[in-house]
């Protein structure tokens, strides 16, 4: 594919990143370096650091020349991490196209953000789900392009809607640049997109020469509580319901056109507070990615980055701790999904209905009593002050932002983080100030 005509004007103006091609240079020991731009390393002011895991009260040590690369620029730092996450995208996601690599991200937003720089120029057209994530939706108004929602159910985007969107802006001589979506665990909805949806969507961006931003930062967190809670069945075998590693295929493993481009975030499922993620795709949208996040972001901090791989070192030298991280992490929102789930059905069943969540950290409510609960967000927020509850009203996620839809199809979104002993008291709370807004 001739990236070109994909990638905005500022993406293709972005020079070469001549660092890169130095940097082998720079890190050979047998090379008199004349190069650097940082304080003599001497000075760096740690020596070395250690850590404690949780679960398995493991204490990571990292060494002197460890800590010496956790305090430089993120390409002397990277390494380790990048081969690892290369096996680990291999296994998972199994590409079909073999000319692939990842590159780090310094977080899920920062991520997003150069994604909409690689492929958006002012007044071009990106496909959103009618329901998506603020900060994204915040972002994308401030660069001035047309955001089209496309139409979702309970199982996702609809195809036949996106197929439907791009044949009436096809006919309008409208080209969108790219389809943006969180197809597991979707932030705000709470839903996954069926299996079935992926090479449909995938077919159907591909007719249409459309990029694909796949945002999946809940992607390991898919915890099968909509399973547990149908067949009322927590244990099979012994062992709590959840998928571990086997978390199925993705628009990345489908991708045979060049036309994905993945995002994936340590946030959701190590802790935010690292600010690390990755982003893979066809090799020319690497390079491209790193060239803009050079000039940027920097791919994120490199202590950060030592501490991830660390970890990541120290649970597989236990034997596939990676997994029963992610397995206990799978195994905790599962219990928490369920608990806020029978507060629901036994506190707010007559004023609002919901689907359960197969994966992520939201529960989407539809309230019933729309003609009565005309509020809006500071009336909202006045009475969670007053009844001591906070959840987001679905008006900030909303694309289709008309005022008739959001008259008649209030919505809430909930998430089941906190500890689930809270959950009833909390919605009852919700339910008084719901009621106290319809009076």
């Amino acid at each position: 594919m001739n990236y070109t005509t994909k990638f905005s004007r500022r993406a293709n103006r972005v020079p070469s990143n001549h660092f890169a091609k130095i940097l082998p240079l720079m890190s050979n020991p047998s090379n008199m370096v004349l190069a650097q731009g940082i304080p003599p390393v001497t000075t760096f002011p740690i020596k070395s650091y250690s850590f404690t895991l949780k679960q398995s009260e493991i204490k990571v040590n990292v060494n002197e020349q460890e800590t010496q690369l956790a305090q430089r620029y993120p390409p002397f730092a990277w390494g380790n991490l990048i081969s690892w996450l290369t096996s680990h995208m291999n296994n998972l996601h199994n590409p079909k196209n073999t000319n692939w690599s990842v590159a780090i991200a310094a977080g899920s937003m920062s991520s997003v953000d150069l994604a909409f720089t690689m492929f958006l120029d002012e007044e071009d057209t990106i496909l959103v789900e009618e329901y998506s994530f603020t900060a994204s939706l915040d972002n994308l108004k401030s660069r001035g392009v047309n955001i089209v929602g496309i139409k979702m159910d309970e199982s996702g985007v609809i195809p036949d809607n996106l197929k439907l969107t791009c044949e009436q802006l096809k006919q309008k001589g409208i080209a969108p640049k790219a389809l943006y979506i969180i197809p597991i665990g979707q932030n705000p909805t709470g839903t996954t997109l069926a299996r079935d949806r992926y090479q449909q969507i995938y077919n159907i961006c591909a007719h249409y020469n459309i990029i694909i931003i796949e945002d999946d930062p809940y992607y390991y967190e898919q915890h099968n509580s909509n399973i547990i809670l149908k067949s009322k069945q927590k244990i099979e075998n012994g062992h709590e319901i959840v998928p571990g590693l086997n978390l199925g295929e993705t628009f990345l493993s489908y991708d045979i056109n060049g036309i994905v481009f993945r995002l994936d975030s340590f946030s959701k499922f190590l802790a935010p507070g690292f600010r690390i993620g990755w982003v893979s795709g066809h090799n020319d949208l690497i390079q491209k990615y790193n060239e803009l996040a050079y000039s940027s972001s920097q791919n994120g901090s490199s202590l950060s980055i030592i501490t991830i791989w660390k970890m990541i070192e120290s649970w597989e030298n236990d034997g596939n701790g990676f997994e029963k991280h992610v397995k206990a992490l799978q195994s905790t929102l599962q219990t928490r999904c369920c608990a806020i789930i029978n507060a629901l059905e036994e506190n707010l069943s007559d004023l609002a209905e919901w689907t359960v969540p197969q994966a992520g950290m939201f529960v989407w409510l539809k309230l019933k009593s729309t003609n009565s609960m005309t509020f809006d967000f500071n009336q909202l927020t006045e009475k969670m002050e007053e009844y001591g509850v906070v959840v987001l009203p679905g008006d900030l996620f909303c694309i289709n932002s008309d005022e008739e839809t959001l008259r008649t199809e209030k919505k809430l979104r909930l998430t089941f983080v906190v500890d689930p002993q809270n959950y009833t008291e909390a919605i009852i709370r919700l339910r008084k100030c719901l009621l106290a807004i319809s009076i």
